[in-house]
């Protein structure tokens, strides 16, 4: 009876053990897409910003501040279709996680109810 239950329970700590590594390392490779995103989203806009400044820097008289100021509404519309693009990407990769996640937890439960049912 005692090995049976130690046996019950040496089975149900792996299960538990390996659970939490893969749920970690889910984590931890979410995270690490999630930070890859945002620095090249940094990156992206840091461009953006950068090139309007200096085209700015380069208006020197009313003719080159007109085709300045022109350019501006493109601009706009170029960064808010990256902004949306940008966030559909992150929105994306979260929707994968919280999928992932799902289907660990589950196979997680189903692993431990196994572990108990064998148990009784």
């Amino acid at each position: 009876m005692k090995a049976k239950i130690t046996e019950s329970y040496e089975k149900a700590s792996k299960a538990a053990g390996t659970a939490s590594t893969d749920a970690g390392k889910l984590a931890v490779d979410n995270l690490e897409k999630l930070i890859e995103l945002q620095m090249g989203v940094a990156h992206n806009y840091a461009n953006a910003i950068l090139t309007n400044a200096r085209e700015a820097l380069e208006v020197k008289d009313i003719d080159s501040a007109r085709v300045y100021f022109e350019k501006q509404p493109e601009v706009v519309r170029g960064l808010v279709q990256r902004m949306t693009k940008d966030s559909s990407e992150a929105m994306e990769l979260g929707r994968q996680y919280a999928d992932q996640a799902q289907t660990l937890f589950r196979k997680s439960a189903d692993t431990l109810s196994a572990v108990a049912d064998k148990r009784t």
